[in-house]
């Protein structure tokens, strides 16, 4: 296996010499980045000794070691005084740090590429599990050499100046992906790079249809979509996507009841939809791992994207990873995994959610941050949070505390990057269609 005993014993020698050198390694490396077992132990005992913060020098180490029993298995104190006296560490340590990060990737790889020999030659019935463990063993691989890169003040504020004196040069009041309604990129100012936003509703309020009239208008916009439709197959996205932009209602185009004077305008909106950069996968049982991969190849090379995901509480946990006894545990592990996956694509990912039932015995049945289904997680990662609430029937809207029949309430719940409020939207429901409502010119 790839290993180099002696950049091993240097970066050893330079974390005992210095304690800056220390704290770098330590940040840098991990145990499994040494392959001779005496030097893991040895790493993985400075490593003890630093979060108890107690001093890290040979004698120290000598005593952790021994009381763990591993003194004579490192090699003695013989050994722990020889990495000590070797100042000339210091002058290459760096260098032999990427050593070590180079030859444990490799090995990486070779085990990774092992495991996913075996899985095929295991002659499996369901090769897309195979796939999807090997997927998942090779991005383990890439995810653990892409090292973190920090950036000083000086460097995020020239960035930021850029941004700001193209936003003025350009005329605009949005940094990020449009929604289409002006209302609510008032208050967002656009869906930006990494953020999570998740927008939460009782079931039949209408998520998917104000996930697919966001997409539409994102990609008018010029935005590359990536929609994951873990719920509906592609064909009924499409016929959602036609009503809505036909105007015709959805009951029609699923039963082929197609009057000849309509035909027109569904030729137009079918060549208006052609053209917008909208990618569906209905793929089942989707892993949050299995996302970030397809999303990646799906967005890759253009310049805005933007991934919906529908929904949060379908997507299923890793394959090859622990099952949780606790479902709540096991949303909360996939909410940090978008929230992940919106950092490192740099696109914003936009999750919908289900709400709880508790809504419903409340007075007013008006939706709040706590309903989030399954996790108290979901409000935490997320940057931005939405929840819809529309009277499902005509004796609800007649209500004083309920919202008027066909108007869907937009409530910003939560928004790290400016205020809060609601924002009134009309809900079509024979073509699943959103239009904003117009207040500044009612009577």
């Amino acid at each position: 296996m790839p290993q180099d005993a002696s950049a091993e014993a240097s970066v050893l020698s330079a974390m005992l010499v210095s304690s800056d050198v220390l704290q770098e390694c330590l940040v840098q490396l991990d145990e499994q980045d040494f392959y001779i077992p005496s030097n893991q132990k040895i790493f993985a005992a400075m490593h003890a000794l630093f979060d108890r913060s107690q001093p890290v020098d040979p004698i120290s180490l000598a005593d952790y070691l021994n009381s763990s029993g591993d003194l004579e298995r490192v090699g003695g104190r013989a050994y722990l005084v020889e990495l000590s006296g070797n100042t000339f560490a210091l002058a290459s340590w760096h260098h032999h740090a990427e050593i070590l990060r180079r030859d444990s990737t490799l090995r990486n790889i070779i085990q990774a590429s092992a495991q996913i020999t075996a899985l095929a030659y295991s002659a499996p019935e369901d090769t897309k599990e195979v796939v999807n463990d090997a997927e998942r063993l090779l991005l383990g691989v890439t995810d653990r050499d892409v090292s973190s890169n920090y950036s000083t003040v000086e460097q995020i504020m020239e960035e930021l100046y850029e941004q700001l004196d193209e936003q003025a040069r350009n005329r605009t009041d949005f940094l990020g992906v449009q929604t289409g309604f002006p209302g609510i990129d008032s208050r967002l100012l656009g869906l930006r790079e990494g953020q999570m936003v998740v927008i939460g509703a009782r079931p039949g309020v209408g998520k998917t249809s104000f996930a697919l009239n966001l997409a539409v208008n994102a990609a008018s916009s010029g935005a590359s979509v990536a929609f994951f439709s873990l719920e509906m197959s592609k064909v009924e996205i499409a016929q959602r996507l036609l009503s809505a932009h036909a105007r015709i209602g959805l009951t029609d185009i699923r039963s082929a009841n197609i009057r000849d004077q309509q035909w027109p305008q569904i030729l137009e909106a079918t060549s208006e939809l052609s053209q917008l950069d909208i990618m569906i996968d209905d793929t089942p049982g989707t892993t949050v791992t299995e996302i970030r991969a397809k999303a990646r190849r799906m967005l890759h090379g253009k310049k805005n994207g933007v991934v919906i995901l529908d929904y949060l509480q379908l997507v299923s946990p890793p394959s090859g990873g622990r099952r949780s006894d606790s479902r709540a545990t096991e949303v909360s592990e996939m909410s940090r995994g978008i929230k992940i996956m919106a950092k490192d694509l740099g696109v914003p990912v936009i999750a919908l959610s289900q709400l709880n039932r508790s809504s419903e015995a409340r007075t007013g049945k008006r939706p709040q941050l706590s309903d989030l289904r399954e996790s108290g997680a979901i409000e935490q990662d997320a940057d931005i949070v939405i929840l819809l609430d529309r009277s499902v029937t005509a004796e609800e809207a007649a209500r004083q505390d309920r919202p008027d029949e066909n108007i869907t309430e937009f409530i910003i719940a939560k928004n790290r990057s400016g205020p809060t409020g609601v924002v009134p939207l009309t809900f079509l429901p024979g073509s699943t269609k959103f239009v904003e409502v117009d207040t500044h010119h009612e009577e």
